[in-house]
């Protein structure tokens, strides 16, 4: 038997085969949200069983891509495809509408196609198209900054940069949630006071940067008391991100930031009381600064986790660069716009959040397809970086319990995706090593009942895309 291989993405944008256990073990993931059955709604995503943390970046790929193309130069046959794939796709468990397309990674060709022109409710998978806007609109190389800066009289201000996933105490170099930490940060300002000769101040914070409402206009209340999401903000705290319901995220994720960087400003011998919100000068002194993983690691753990708050604040701040305001239709409108600019057909499009939670929000399983074949044809090279760190099947991310059953457990380690959970919706896009080494996209949206439950209908969902694995469709 193969052993299972991971999916990577080459600089170049060609996927390229990671193979062994050695290379899983690198991708140590977090778990992200999945709904169970029975949810009323709104249905929201709930936590995976992952037992390991979001700490290692996707591996580097291999310089050389290997392990893609037939050495014959054969090619998949869309008739064989069909045949191979029809018994998991007819699954009685699927109710409502499916839609479905599978394409060549390297070429793009199409190879089977159900109803993916249908507009259907995607769930998180549209996070897909969010990434690709924020790829494509910022710079993937450079990481988020949280300064403090000198203000007025007695005080310092801490200046939000976009990092919600600020270790509370020290940052960790191997992580990307809790990269950057609130006592290296706290260290380096209180040498700076001290060599002022201060050891008291009042902190004031500076939250100018990509401002806009703590919530997405179409989430409901319960949704986020529950704890499904955390509230969109430009500072936050690792220890409180979205990953368990039984545990609510605070009501206000700058405060929480501002209290606990006080508290390691004080365990540095400094007094602090709290001030008020400011806008620093332009020129303002920096007394510290901390830096988050590149961008394209911290997307990709928004990615992996399916982190809806973290996904709307890196969206908001993209359209803030680019002079567009930070309301849901802003930058909802934002995205729409930035993937009409690079030539994707919007037809069916209806974003009601960038995240995928929130009702009403429809997009093709075609769009996805789109989406995804620019990036492993290498014709679109930021998003094909971002493809590398989607969860891999049966290993991180909010695919870590997906292809475990005995009909799906052939694809685990094969398959790299983005999944997609509500009441009634599942779905998953990514892309899938076949048995013939043939890396193929797949984008998989089902819309009806669950009369079995919401567990049964991934399963089926994963039933299918083990079968495309198991293709040797030459």
């Amino acid at each position: 038997m193969r052993r299972p291989a991971i999916a990577a993405v080459t600089a170049g944008g060609l996927l390229v085969a990671v193979c062994g256990y050695g290379a899983l073990n690198a991708y140590a993931g977090a778990p992200g949200p999945l709904t169970t059955a029975g949810a009323a709604r709104p249905a929201v995503p709930q936590p995976g069983a992952s037992t390991v943390g979001p700490k290692v970046a996707a591996p580097a790929a291999p310089l050389i891509p290997a392990g893609i193309a037939i050495a014959d130069g054969s090619v998949a046959l869309p008739a064989k495809v069909a045949a191979r794939i029809s018994t998991a796709l007819h699954s009685s468990v699927l109710t409502g509408t499916t839609a479905f397309e599978v394409r060549d990674a390297l070429t793009g060709s199409v190879l089977f196609t159900q109803d993916q022109n249908k507009a259907l409710t995607p769930a998180s998978t549209t996070k897909l198209l969010t990434a690709w806007a924020i790829a494509n609109t910022m710079d993937l190389a450079k990481p988020l900054v949280t300064k403090v800066v000198a203000g007025g009289g007695n005080s310092i201000i801490l200046v939000a940069g976009g990092d919600t996933a600020l270790n509370p105490g020290k940052g960790d170099p191997d992580a990307v949630n809790g990269h950057a930490g609130l006592a290296d940060l706290a260290a380096q300002v209180a040498a700076n006071l001290k060599r002022q000769g201060r050891t008291s101040v009042s902190l004031d914070v500076d939250t100018s940067y990509a401002p806009g409402p703590l919530t997405a206009a179409h989430w409901t209340a319960q949704e986020v008391a529950l704890g499904y999401t955390a509230r969109i903000a430009m500072l936050g705290l690792s220890t409180q991100r979205a990953t368990d319901p039984a545990r609510p995220t605070p009501a206000d994720p700058v405060a929480s930031t501002k209290a606990a960087f006080a508290k390691d400003l004080q365990a540095q011998g400094v007094s602090v009381v709290s001030g008020s919100s400011v806008k620093a000068e332009s020129g303002a002194a920096q007394l510290g600064a901390v830096y988050s993983s590149p961008l394209v690691d911290v997307l990709g753990d928004a990615l992996q986790q399916s982190d809806n708050a973290m996904i709307e604040s890196l969206a908001r701040q993209a359209a803030f660069v680019h002079g567009i305001g930070g309301s849901t239709a802003d930058v909802a409108g934002f995205v729409e716009r930035t993937l009409a600019a690079g030539g994707f057909d919007l037809s069916g499009v209806k974003l009601q959040d960038v995240c995928g939670l929130s009702e009403g929000t429809t997009v093709p399983a075609r769009l996805l397809s789109d989406v995804l074949v620019s990036g492993t044809t290498g014709k679109n090279k930021p998003f094909a970086q971002v493809l590398s760190r989607l969860s891999v099947g049966g290993y991180n991310g909010t695919l870590d319990n997906r292809f475990q059953a005995s009909t799906n457990e052939s694809a685990a380690g094969d398959v790299r995706a983005k999944t997609g959970s509500l009441l009634g919706v599942a779905a998953l896009a990514g892309t899938v090593i076949d048995a013939d080494d043939r890396v193929l996209v797949f984008a998989l949206i089902n819309n009806g009942p669950e009369s079995q439950g919401s567990y049964a209908t991934r399963a089926a969902l994963d039933n299918i895309i083990a079968a495309l694995q198991g293709c040797g469709c030459s």
